[in-house]
């Protein structure tokens, strides 16, 4: 598991240390504060700046320009005045010549330049984590369910589900283009779509989770299309199975029901240590910071009723 995060000169983070985290991290705060940010930060330390990764993440942006060198400026903090990025161990540095800019990843073993390429684009490049952004599309789920189909997970799959959402799901097919559930007291399959979109969205999510064993698991904007009244038991498979198959999760939020929820589910003692609250928020200097609240002090927050978004 990633033990801290140290990210200087990226993008809004002019500067951000958060020295501790958790198995199970939940990251809130207003807009612009940077939530989806720090799990591109993520995504780039653990790919240890695999370029099609940056691209992907550029792309996802709208600011990826083919092509051209310096649209990897748009991966610099723009108050910094340095020409590099750091993500704990992970640099991205930026330099110049008379041919104009040029933008490379220094090997930390060979010290070698690796030079960014914009015209590098992969739709969805392979991570070494997985990552559940809030506009995941059908390709995404369809890939998932590839990777798990008659496995031994796919049981798990058939179980969060029900748990969580839909207690009479009996099957389940992911065609070319849609997806079909058998459910009990159903004579013929009907299409997934149909249930809603919090039925999709769980499907998605424990997808992921199958998926992300022994790694990192990123969901972005966790509450999208979910009833309050599905939290809590979703934060239960989440803990459940992030102990079971050893995984990391980090999600973002804007909803205070998954705040609430994840503190129900996290006071329970055998989850206690693995949760960890984060709240991005700009301090008086205009600075980035990080509040922390482990399982004990968000238990304590909570009862003293204070605010903490």
């Amino acid at each position: 598991m990633i033990n801290h995060l140290h990210i200087k000169n990226f993008m809004c983070f002019k500067e951000l240390n958060i020295p501790t985290l958790k198995r199970v991290n939940l990251i809130a705060g207003k807009n612009n504060s940077g939530k989806t940010t720090l799990l591109d930060a993520v995504r780039i330390l653990q790919s240890k700046g695999k370029n099609s990764i940056v691209n992907h993440i550029l792309h996802s942006r709208k600011v990826l320009e083919k092509g051209v060198p310096e649209t990897y400026q748009n991966l610099f903090n723009y108050k910094s005045e340095y020409n590099f990025i750091k993500i704990n161990n992970v640099r991205i540095e930026g330099e110049w010549d008379e041919d104009g800019g040029y933008f490379f990843l220094p090997n930390s073993k060979k010290q070698e330049k690796e030079y960014l390429n914009s015209n590098i684009f992969i739709d969805s490049p392979p991570e070494h984590l997985v990552y559940v952004s809030f506009d995941s599309d059908f390709n995404t789920l369809s890939q998932l369910w590839e990777n798990i189909v008659l496995s031994p997970q796919e049981d798990d799959i058939y179980k969060i589900v029900r748990d969580t959402i839909q207690p009479d799901l009996i099957r389940l097919d992911v065609g070319r283009e849609i997806v079909r559930v058998r459910l009990q007291d159903t004579e013929k399959p009907v299409p997934l779509g149909t249930l809603g979109d919090g039925v999709y969205r769980i499907l998605l999510i424990a997808l992921s989770l199958a998926n992300a064993q022994n790694s990192i698991l990123l969901i972005d904007e966790l509450e999208l299309g979910l009833h309050y009244s599905a939290l809590e038991k979703l934060w239960n498979m989440i803990f459940k199975y992030a102990q079971k198959w050893d995984i990391q999760v980090f999600a973002t939020t804007h909803s205070q029901d998954v705040l609430r929820t994840f503190h129900y589910v996290a006071d329970d003692e055998k989850y206690i240590n693995d949760a960890q609250y984060i709240r991005l928020q700009i301090n008086r200097k205009g600075e980035n910071e990080a509040i922390l609240f482990d399982g004990e002090r968000l238990r304590e927050s909570l009862e003293l009723q204070l605010e903490i978004r």
